[in-house]
């Protein structure tokens, strides 16, 4: 088959057309998703095409001919309304089907968890899925600082806000003991080391552990950074290069943010690979002096193009909102004639 194929059934046409449109709109993988309201439309389609997971209420799931399991399915997740029904596990055994279980109360959004989770879990059926991705040509974003405590973050994430109105983007942070997660308002248990050893050891899985753990604000996907020092440490420049492939190529991101605070292995080469470098400063003596010492730093390396593509901002007060978001469009515009970010 050219495609995996999703089918949703449920008698309830209502109940059937909303769930099969939330997962066409927030179940971002490469399922060709099929609605099926009666029993009978169901049996013709599967006698010559096969479905790699079938969504099915429990009362339509007991009303279809046990047979009709055998014939090209792969994956059942059954809707439970009244708890678990012991005939439909038989179809476990008999024909080798997986079967999954999932409440039908639950919010549309934990069900859309709950496919994510059983397409990484290893069932078959799912080979060649794909998160959607778009034709684009990516563009890779850095900010950088040694100034601290500068409103670093809270830009970068005003900024992928923003590009994220153009086009799909993602932040990733680069700070131990992070507070990021806070400003998201979600917390992760995974983090980015996760999200690298599924590039690295499981890469045919790796776009969908990506939907699975990453966290999304005002259309801004966002993964939670490494819990220390070390951790970030540990992550090298190849395995950065390599997660960059993979979310461009992959995932189709269009705009790569890195919120640089801690020092990846090889940080230089990872300021390098950036299309534009955004380094916050201030007007005080003691700021240009570190600033003075990041340039030199910067030269001495030779990674003098580091500097050519840098762009030095003086952030406004970020309580004044109008004033800040000013500044984001005339950044986006100044970006748009340097490197064509936000085009």
């Amino acid at each position: 088959m050219n495609c995996v194929t999703m089918a949703v059934f449920d008698s309830d046409a209502l109940y059937c057309e909303r769930l099969s449109e939330y997962l066409r709109s927030h179940l971002k993988l490469s399922f060709e998703i099929m609605s099926f309201t009666e029993g009978g439309k169901l049996l013709e389609y599967l006698d010559e095409n096969e479905i790699a997971l079938l969504v099915v209420s429990e009362s339509d799931a007991r009303g279809l001919n046990r047979e009709t399991f055998g014939r090209n399915c792969r994956n059942i997740m059954i809707l439970d309304e009244d708890g678990k029904n012991e005939e439909l596990e038989e179809l476990s055994i008999s024909y080798g089907i997986g079967i999954f279980h999932v409440s039908k109360y639950l919010p549309a959004a934990e069900i859309v968890d709950r496919v994510l989770e059983l397409c990484i879990s290893g069932a078959e059926g799912f080979s060649g899925l794909k998160v959607k991705a778009l034709d684009s040509t990516s563009k890779l974003l850095g900010f950088y600082t040694p100034v601290s405590r500068c409103g670093q973050t809270s830009f970068s994430i005003k900024m992928g806000e923003a590009l994220a109105r153009k086009g799909r983007t993602i932040l990733l942070s680069f700070e131990s003991f992070s507070a990021i997660t806070s400003l998201f308002e979600q917390e992760a248990e995974e983090d980015i080391t996760d999200l690298l050893y599924f590039a690295d050891c499981e890469r045919d899985k790796f776009c969908l552990y990506l939907e699975k753990i990453k966290r999304t604000r005002n259309g801004l996907d966002f993964i939670a950074p490494a819990k220390t020092a070390m951790q970030v440490k540990e992550i090298s420049y190849e395995k950065i290069r390599e997660l960059v492939e993979l979310l461009a190529r992959e995932a189709g991101y269009q705009y790569i943010l890195f919120d640089l605070k801690d020092y990846p292995d090889g940080f230089f080469e990872i300021l390098d690979m950036c299309d534009i470098v955004y380094t916050v400063m201030r007007n005080n003596s003691a700021d240009h002096y570190r600033l003075g010492r990041y340039d030199k730093a910067l030269l001495e390396n030779d990674y003098e193009r580091v500097l050519t593509k840098t762009m030095k901002c003086l952030l406004p007060d970020g309580r004044d909102i109008t004033a800040y978001n000013r500044f984001i469009e005339d950044i986006l515009i100044r970006s748009r004639e340097v490197t064509g970010v936000g085009a």
